[in-house]
């Protein structure tokens, strides 16, 4: 391993201890929700922790705390069905710091729980397929959405309604594609975090990509 990814992988593992030190201040009962914390100085006694592939987030209020479902911000029936919830009993205040929250969750999570390839590729499964692992110089279909590593989606398979087929291991799609999409069996829902010498490196891409951009995938195996 080169000493770019080494130092790549350390700064991950620094920003990962930050959010648990963050986590420390938020004090709840001990379980396995704590990659990251979120506050917001407008709401004063508030806290909510959030784990990777955690099917929900625990929300401090101003004494006790709440096992909240995980959701989207932007999903009305999820938000609804919360509300609306007998046990959960959430307020109108709590309401509206979890809609914050999620929102900056939804592009924290990207960040965490992946396993490091020596190049440095960060890899994380979602959802594990049944399916072959795809060879290389055959042709492999996928769904994607690019992110950069501020949640800024550049590009999406999923918003023109089509797939994208390319021959792996043949130079076709950057670096970081050839080596991750490889690892992935058919039927795989995983996230990819490309390091800028796997992705565009310092060219990048168009008006869309900057320079030495970390790129971040969510990619579906067809």
């Amino acid at each position: 391993m080169n000493k770019k990814n080494i130092f790549l992988i350390v700064i991950l593992s620094l920003a990962f201890s930050l959010a648990q030190a963050q986590c420390d201040d938020c004090k709840m009962p001990e379980d396995d929700v704590s990659d990251f914390c979120f506050k917001l100085s407008s709401f004063e006694g508030y806290c909510a922790q959030f784990g990777t592939g955690a099917p929900y987030f625990k929300l401090r209020g101003t004494k006790k705390y709440k096992a909240v479902p995980i959701g989207v911000a932007s999903d009305l029936e999820y938000l609804k069905k919360i509300a609306t919830d007998k046990k959960l009993k959430l307020t109108n205040l709590e309401m509206l710091f979890i809609i914050e929250g999620l929102k900056v969750w939804e592009v924290e999570e990207r960040k965490f729980g992946y396993k490091y390839e020596e190049s440095g590729l960060g890899i994380k499964i979602i959802k594990e397929g049944t399916g072959e692992l795809p060879e290389k110089g055959k042709e492999v279909e996928v769904h994607y959405t690019g992110y950069l590593e501020d949640g800024t989606k550049f590009d999406s398979s999923l918003d023109r309604d089509e797939t994208f087929k390319f021959t792996l291991g043949v130079g076709r799609v950057i670096k970081g594609w050839d080596e991750g999409v490889a690892k992935l069996k058919k039927g795989t829902v995983a996230w990819l975090r490309i390091p800028p010498d796997l992705g565009y490196g310092s060219r990048g891409a168009g008006r869309s990509i900057p320079p030495n951009s970390t790129l971040i995938f969510r990619i579906e195996v067809q």
